[in-house]
């Protein structure tokens, strides 16, 4: 590898990259039309950990969450699946058993499909086929970006990466900020990275010190994304 792609790979991975809040940029159109529409209230539990799906799930409206629970009764709270989505789809289509909890987060509009109209619809149409293939891809990278970083960055780089993922896919402009329109507490910044909720409230406060960060409404506001980016590369630095 040349130390220009060298260059590359790390300005890459020094970016927030979406790997906790998943969603098919490309859409999922194709596939809400073979399946029919759910309702499912917040905090439902679409299926245990050791249980063969039935049907996959094409989240349209809402979010559900990938989680499990420590042997000390602590949360470990893995991906959102947000609209638009597909979830259980490797599952489904290998008969392989789910690892975790499966759980809406808040009221949600799934459409379920079975596995028998899945390899159907997969047979006639190969544009279904790619958005399967780019979902099952997005979590394989995904997974990969989560083992590397929770081997290689520390616990406040991974904060504030993830605040600047929030921001991303939820932030909105604010009197010359970015806001985060997304009620994010400690505790569940706690359990998607897996540290202590003592050692995120140290780093948020570490945060707000450093002007870089504040709390408005009850809503996160970036001051100035691109400084919070430099600090994201300070981190890297030191991690």
């Amino acid at each position: 590898m040349t130390r220009e792609k060298a260059d590359k790979n790390k300005d890459k991975q020094t970016m927030a990259y979406p790997s906790r809040l998943l969603y098919l940029q490309g859409g999922t159109e194709r596939l809400e039309k073979i399946g029919s529409v759910r309702n499912f209230p917040k905090n439902h539990i679409l299926i245990e950990p050791g249980t063969v799906p039935d049907v996959c799930y094409v989240v349209k409206r809402g979010r559900v969450i990938t989680s499990e629970y420590t042997p000390g009764g602590i949360e470990r709270v893995y991906n959102f699946m947000e609209a638009p989505s597909l979830i259980l789809e490797c599952n489904l289509l290998m008969e392989v058993a789910v690892p975790v909890f499966f759980m809406t987060a808040m009221p949600s509009e799934l459409v379920a499909i079975d596995r028998e109209t899945l390899l159907a619809a997969m047979a006639e149409d190969p544009k279904l086929n790619f958005d399967i293939i780019t979902s099952i891809s997005d979590k394989f990278l995904a997974a990969m970006d989560q083992i590397r970083e929770a081997s290689t960055h520390n616990a406040s780089w991974k904060v504030v990466n993830l605040l600047l993922i929030f921001a991303e896919r939820f932030g909105e402009p604010y009197d010359g900020k970015v806001m985060i329109k997304e009620k994010i507490s400690q505790q569940m910044l706690s359990n998607l990275l897996g540290i202590s909720r003592i050692t995120t409230v140290r780093i948020i406060k570490d945060l707000k010190e450093l002007w870089l960060i504040e709390l408005i409404n009850g809503y996160y506001c970036i001051r100035d994304v691109d400084k919070l980016r430099q600090h994201l590369d300070y981190l890297e630095t030191i991690s």
